[in-house]
């Protein structure tokens, strides 16, 4: 249910979206941008919720524009929602005939920058801790229990085919003079979390 403004109908419009409706795709062409007036809507990347946006005025979609990108997130309305959404184009030449309105969306990306760069380096952070703590456990994983597969599989962790395609993917590697650890191939081959292995080699090592 979309209406037009009688001013431009061209340039931009008014769009309202229900509740759960989908309002692009991850992945989607368009160059159109969103402006959120009213409402909630949630940010998904690989079907993954990442954010919520329900601040009025909140500009959606201009990366597709200003990166030349297809959607890099799907977003969907938690709330009835009601947006402005215009062109890329009619955006750039408003900001031409009114600096002000770059100033101000300029300050708007970079605080979104802004939390973006806090989120990636708190994320960062986790996951060095993660590696600091599985290399403690490493340090003493080989006088504590020879045989690490067997016991995945029956801690339920792991399959007896994933057993059998990990060692023959460490057996590769070292044939091919590859120095690798059985933990980093169980990761790689997602077979296994940071998280669950962090959590198993405790286990492991209190017996």
């Amino acid at each position: 249910m979309e209406k037009k403004s009688p001013e431009d109908k061209k340039s931009y419009k008014y769009s309202f979206y229900k509740t759960g409706t989908r309002i692009f795709n991850q992945g989607d062409k368009g160059t159109d941008i969103y402006i959120l007036k009213k409402g909630a809507v949630t940010v998904i990347v690989d079907n993954q919720i990442i954010g919520l946006i329900n601040t009025p005025d909140t500009i959606i979609g201009e990366m597709a524009y200003f990166l030349k990108l297809n959607r890099t997130a799907s977003v969907q309305a938690v709330e009835d929602s009601e947006f402005i959404i215009m062109s890329g184009e009619y955006l750039n030449e408003t900001v031409l005939k009114k600096p002000q309105i770059g100033i101000e969306l300029i300050r708007i990306l970079s605080g979104r920058l802004a939390k973006t760069t806090k989120y990636a380096t708190r994320l960062e952070n986790e996951i060095n801790q993660y590696r600091n703590k599985l290399r403690k456990l490493e340090e003493v994983k080989e006088g504590i229990k020879p045989n690490l597969l067997e016991e995945l599989v029956s801690y339920g962790f792991l399959s007896h085919e994933q057993t059998v395609k990990c060692k023959d993917a460490l057996k590769k590697k070292q044939e091919g003079g590859t120095p690798v650890s059985l933990q980093k191939i169980l990761i790689e081959k997602n077979y296994i979390t940071p998280q669950q292995l962090v959590q198993f080699l405790e286990i492991r090592q209190k017996k």
